[in-house]
């Protein structure tokens, strides 16, 4: 019992400033002020831990869908003209990537298959 007290404090005094100063980076870090941002961008916005772009892209097909999550169930947030830049922030490696597009100014997942 002892034990998990000890190992419960030191969660909470070394590895809770740790996830603190990471994710206010992030928020410090956004290009666009926190005002403008609609309530679901900030939540897409906290599941990245950069908003430096990995790669550039462009939209394969005229509409293509930005989502406000990773599926072909989730809903769409804007659509894209054909050969729209997207800067891509994370990259899933299975077919989803979060996103930044400028010329919606939305942040969102896109499906790789998609672009080039």
């Amino acid at each position: 019992m002892k034990m998990q007290r000890i190992a419960s404090m030191f969660v909470l005094a070394f590895l809770l400033p740790v996830f603190v100063l990471a994710f206010s980076g992030v928020a410090r870090a956004q290009a666009m002020p926190q005002n403008a941002m609609t309530s679901q961008q900030k939540a897409i916005l906290a599941e990245t831990w950069t908003l430096t772009p990995q790669r550039t892209a462009k939209a394969g097909f005229t509409g293509l869908p930005l989502r406000n999550c990773e599926g072909l169930y989730c809903g769409v947030l804007g659509k894209m003209a054909l050969g729209a830049q997207i800067d891509i922030l994370i990259d899933d490696r299975e077919g989803w990537a979060l996103a930044h597009v400028p010329s919606l100014n939305l942040y969102g997942w896109v499906n790789t298959h998609n672009i080039y």
